[in-house]
This record gives C-alpha cells, sequence and structure tokens, in this order.
C-alpha cells in the first residue's frame, strides 16, 4: 500500500508536490523532490566549478537551502529553473569566494539583440560539435563563459531568466553569449585546423 501511494506521489508535478508539503504539512513528500534533483544539482556543480568533492558539498547546500526557503518559491517561473537559479547563484558564491572568478563592468553601449546571423552563427558551431568534443571544450573554457553556455544550451534558460540570475540585462546576456560562442568558435577551429 506504501509502495503504491509512492508511485502516485512520484507522477505528480512539482508544483502539486510543493503545495502539498507547505499547504498540508506533508514534509515526507521532500525526499521526491530530493530524489528528482539532487543528482542534477550535483552535476551543474560539477559542471560549472569542476572539482567532485567542491560539487558534492555545494549539491548538499543547495538542496538544503532549497528546502528550508521552499516557502519563498513564488511560482513565478518554473520550479526547475529556480532550483537552477539558486544552483548557479552558490556556484557563483563559491567561485567568487575562491577569487576564480573576476568581475569586470561591461559596456553594453555597441550591443543589441542577437541578429540571424548571430543565431545561425550559435547553431552552426553547436552542430559542428560532438558531445565529448564540447564537454572538453566547455571545460576549458573561463567559469563565466561555461556558465552562461550551460544556463542556455544545457538547460534551455530563457535570456529573462539568465538576466535574473546573473543579475545583468538580458543585452548583457546576449552580449555574453555572444563572446562565449565567439571563443568557443575559435576554439573549435583552431582544433580542426590541427587536426
Amino acid at each position: 500500500m506504501v509502495m503504491h501511494r509512492r508511485k502516485e506521489v512520484d507522477q505528480l508535478p512539482d508544483d502539486e508536490i510543493i503545495r502539498l508539503i507547505l499547504h498540508e504539512d506533508r514534509r515526507e513528500l521532500m525526499e521526491v523532490l530530493y530524489d528528482r534533483y539532487a543528482a542534477k544539482v550535483y552535476h551543474k556543480c560539477l559542471g560549472v566549478i569542476g572539482d567532485k568533492p567542491a560539487a558534492q558539498d555545494l549539491a548538499h547546500d543547495v538542496m538544503l537551502k532549497i528546502f528550508l526557503n521552499l516557502a519563498t518559491f513564488r511560482r513565478e517561473s518554473d520550479f526547475r529553473f529556480w532550483v537552477y537559479s539558486i544552483t548557479y547563484n552558490q556556484c557563483m558564491d563559491y567561485l567568487k569566494k575562491k577569487k576564480r572568478l573576476q568581475h569586470y563592468d561591461l559596456d553594453l553601449t555597441n550591443y543589441s539583440n542577437l541578429s540571424a546571423q548571430d543565431i545561425e552563427m550559435e547553431n552552426k558551431v553547436l552542430a559542428e560539435l560532438r558531445y565529448s568534443q564540447l564537454e572538453r571544450l566547455l571545460k576549458e573554457l573561463k567559469e563565466e563563459d561555461r556558465l552562461i553556455l550551460l544556463m542556455r544550451y544545457q538547460d534551455s534558460m530563457p535570456m529573462k531568466e539568465i538576466a535574473r540570475i546573473l543579475s545583468i540585462t538580458e543585452s548583457a546576456v546576449k552580449m555574453r553569449l555572444r563572446r562565449s560562442l565567439d571563443r568557443l568558435s575559435e576554439r573549435v577551429k583552431k582544433e580542426q585546423h590541427e587536426e
């Protein structure tokens, strides 16, 4: 009987599980959210910081923060984006503490929306890469480049959500994406030339 109930609960959407936890005091359902997101959070942390033990610690901190702040989830966006937002913010805090990420002011006056040519270039660069090559090349990029590319292309986050997470404007997101893709494209071309 208990196993049957767990299967039913496993099928519920995140919003319904959150409602049950918050409004019906069903705290045991936190386990369902943990099972859904813990591994994903760990892999996102590992992808951003590249250190397994630190990623495990960060993932634990992220999951704890999610549960402690569950009542603050406002349902303005998908729950998974909220989870990823907390994850990326924890990773950024970690990197700042390690002084591995430099902050700089951006001059956004010469940048506007991505053009059709930019979008075509993005698609071309990404289509040319094999998964293993992409994974290796991403690890070679600076953390800030890797972070924004992962958020946009791995997690399919909207520009507005990335801007909110990084506390920058959508124009800045577009500009950083363009620069990150240019750097990735340069690495691809260099590697192809060497083959």
